[in-house]
């Protein structure tokens, strides 16, 4: 089963969309998965920050918030059967970004905004950006993930 829940979410309108928009749209989805799903999992509490919080994400108004949040909502669902594919096929989709460093870095940004959404930025969720920041070829100093020396 392939990741897509952003192409099913968007199927009605994808005339208007373009591969890259999609791709972007995937890659931010996929991010905020992946941080959420950190720990292994999402409490209701956390969900409904989380949810709030994307939410506010001026990214996510671009591409149609309630959309975008079904999509995060059909991916959240996918980690709750199968972590172990969900996390390969998220990984998947922030990877189709890499070399495209702005609408990278707009996916660490919102996946950072939803990584103290729970109030706290934890060690699996840092782990998480990091390895986001790997996928992206992205430099984890520019976001504060590390210091410059390499410290976490």
């Amino acid at each position: 089963m392939s990741l897509n829940p952003v192409h099913a979410a968007r199927s009605r309108i994808t005339d208007a969309w373009t591969p890259s928009q999609l791709e972007h749209l995937d890659a931010l989805v996929a991010a905020c998965a992946l941080v959420s799903h950190a720990d292994g999992w999402v409490t209701a509490e956390e969900r409904a920050r989380l949810l709030e919080r994307m939410r506010g994400l001026a990214v996510f108004a671009v591409f149609g918030v309630e959309d975008a949040l079904e999509a995060f909502e059909a991916l959240d669902q996918r980690f709750e059967q199968d972590p172990e594919a969900a996390r390969f096929e998220a990984e998947m989709a922030v990877r189709r970004l890499r070399g495209r460093d702005d609408a990278a870095r707009v996916v660490v940004n919102a996946a950072c905004a939803v990584a103290v959404a729970d109030g706290g930025f934890d060690a699996e969720e840092r782990d998480a950006l990091l390895r986001i920041c790997e996928l992206l070829g992205l430099d984890p100093i520019q976001f504060e993930l590390i210091t410059a020396r390499g410290s976490r």
